[in-house]
């Protein structure tokens, strides 16, 4: 079954609510840390890409670092929020409203990434054609971190069909999951409860790539991988890991 463009009214205020609620600010300032570290951007001002940026948490706190940030998304309630916590630590992004397959000019940016799960959005051939546009906007040495939890080596050694997630004392989320073999796809219907009351139920769709199918789209679009690893604390990436984290360099 072919599906349509699901990322184009899945993320809008009731579903990013819900995700805002599941990522605290610890969690977003240990991972904009690890980004920062990563991307090796050495001293002064670096300009970074983050595609797509949902609303923009990394983005915000590398900017509060001095960085300049071009975050791309193509959800309004996205731009909405990002512009608001811009504006309220006192930084400044370049927001594009947009479609991380069509990025803008290619600018040279020092570093890029693809975090929570958005490499994957999309079919094998689009998603080659979006790390390639990923290579023809960054400078030579510079690098590419891709975050994900749907790495069929982390997704399909013990996939869950039903689970109920907590997410604070009020919400609750009820992740129902199907697996197109044929298409290798993970479908997921996720409902939000909130006070025992069903506020939000939507499905997306995530196509499921192996570890060395990333590695060789990277290569074919002019990257060396210099590491796979299985979370923040650059442990190394093994069968069943929760996430991937996969680091490349621009040759």
């Amino acid at each position: 079954m072919r599906v349509q463009d699901w990322t184009k009214d899945f993320f809008s205020a009731k579903a990013l609510d819900s995700w805002r609620r599941a990522h605290s600010l610890d969690i977003t300032l240990a991972e904009a840390d690890f980004i920062e570290q990563v991307l090796a951007l050495g001293d002064g001002p670096k300009r970074i890409l983050d595609v797509p940026c949902g609303d923009a948490r990394h983005a915000v706190e590398l900017a509060k670092l001095g960085h300049l940030l071009t975050a791309v998304d193509r959800a309004p309630d996205n731009e909405t929020r990002a512009r608001e916590l811009a504006a309220a630590a006192g930084v400044t992004l370049d927001f594009v409203l947009g479609d991380m397959r069509a990025l803008p000019q290619r600018t040279a940016f020092d570093g890029a990434y693809c975090w929570g799960n958005s490499f994957g959005y999309f079919p094998r051939e689009e998603t080659r054609r979006f790390t390639a546009s990923i290579a023809e906007r960054l400078a030579p040495g510079a690098r590419f971190i891709i975050d994900t939890a749907t790495c069929a080596e982390s997704l399909l050694v013990e996939l869950e069909r039903r689970s109920w997630v907590r997410v604070d004392e009020e919400l609750v989320m009820l992740l129902e999951c199907d697996y197109d073999a044929r298409a290798s796809r993970l479908d997921t219907t996720y409902t939000s409860v909130l006070n025992d009351q069903v506020v939000d139920r939507r499905t997306a769709h995530h196509y499921v790539f192996t570890s060395g199918e990333i590695v060789d789209m990277l290569e074919l679009a002019g990257f060396e991988t210099l590491e796979l690893l299985g979370d923040l604390d650059m442990s190394e990436y093994e069968l069943g890991a929760e996430r991937l984290l996969v680091v490349a360099q621009r040759r």
